[in-house]
């Protein structure tokens, strides 16, 4: 009887916590996503142990309504974009692209509240250097 009143105690409490758990977000559409991402972002790059900070532009890709077009990612100019894959899950693809002289290809994880980007990608010269970069975009907060 003992047990009993110790463990009863204790299975309420857990079953009165457990009923105060957040549902799991509900899925968005790549075009809810894009639209939660497009603006000006706060840009930190560790390039094999280098910062490098910059503002960089997120748009809807025009052609493409599951992509978005980022104007000077890494620095590359205003002039100059990469397309990204945006996924459901809120992960970003950087499929394999020649931009200037260099070749991007990575991922990325956008944050639940969309404020951070976190990035994981190569960059790839003409001379067959490869870099690894890690970093991340914010908006709305220091980056």
């Amino acid at each position: 009887m003992k047990l009993y009143k110790i463990l009863f105690p204790i299975v309420i409490l857990f079953l009165s916590l457990s009923s105060c758990i957040d549902e799991p977000a509900q899925p968005v559409s790549e075009k809810e996503i894009i639209d939660n991402i497009s603006r000006e972002w706060n840009c930190l790059m560790d390039e094999d142990g280098y910062n490098v900070d910059f503002n960089a532009v997120i748009s809807p890709d025009g052609t493409n309504s599951k992509q978005v077009l980022i104007n000077n990612f890494h620095k590359i100019g205003n002039d100059l974009s990469v397309y990204v894959i945006v996924n459901q899950d809120l992960t970003l693809e950087i499929p394999e692209q020649a931009v200037g002289n260099q070749v991007f290809k990575g991922t990325g994880l956008i944050s639940d509240d969309y404020t951070e980007i976190t990035w994981n990608y190569t960059i790839e010269t003409d001379d067959n250097t490869v870099t690894q970069v890690m970093g991340k975009y914010s908006y709305g907060i220091s980056a």
